[in-house]
């Protein structure tokens, strides 16, 4: 199954490029990944901004894909609950996981509408940017995890 990290603008930080490029080199290791990077919205109201942004990363999708929105409002899960819902996608033959990550006013009912699980990663609030490093490496851990490999020390 192919993974595509749908994020809004580009990383303005060298440092958390590198973590960012790290975790997908090792994330593709284990099958095809991408990370997209959509244009940030020139609107400058929140609400206006999130949707502009919703709709770019809503038209990087494919009918078929499976979606993850990445939202503060969502269901917290541990990391072997992520292997889990992995997992859950293979078995179901899923093509395509688009795990969709908004800017800095996050994104709208309608990316939320679309998504099969809406995902938070804390009950804090971080940095979009800084969000998509914890993305990817949530999903390279999941990965180890689904293999049994040591890269994961945690329990349940």
């Amino acid at each position: 199954m192919k993974i595509l990290l749908a994020c809004v603008g580009k990383l303005r930080s060298a440092p958390l490029r590198k973590v960012c490029d790290e975790y997908l080199a090792r994330l593709q290791r284990y099958g095809p990944c991408e990370v997209l990077e959509t244009k940030p919205a020139k609107a400058k109201d929140p609400a206006a901004a999130a949707r502009e942004e919703s709709a770019g990363l809503l038209a990087a999708l494919s009918a078929g894909d499976k979606v993850w929105v990445l939202d503060e409002r969502g269901t917290q899960e541990t990391s072997p609950g992520v292997a889990k819902r992995l997992g859950e996608l293979e078995n179901r033959s899923a093509k395509r996981l688009a795990v969709l990550l908004g800017g800095a006013y996050g994104l709208d009912d309608a990316a939320r509408a679309r998504a099969d699980w809406v995902w938070s990663l804390s009950k804090g609030t971080f940095a979009h940017e800084l969000c998509r490093a914890v993305a990817l490496e949530q999903l390279y851990r999941a990965r180890t995890i689904q293999r049994g490999e040591p890269y994961h020390h945690g329990g349940t």
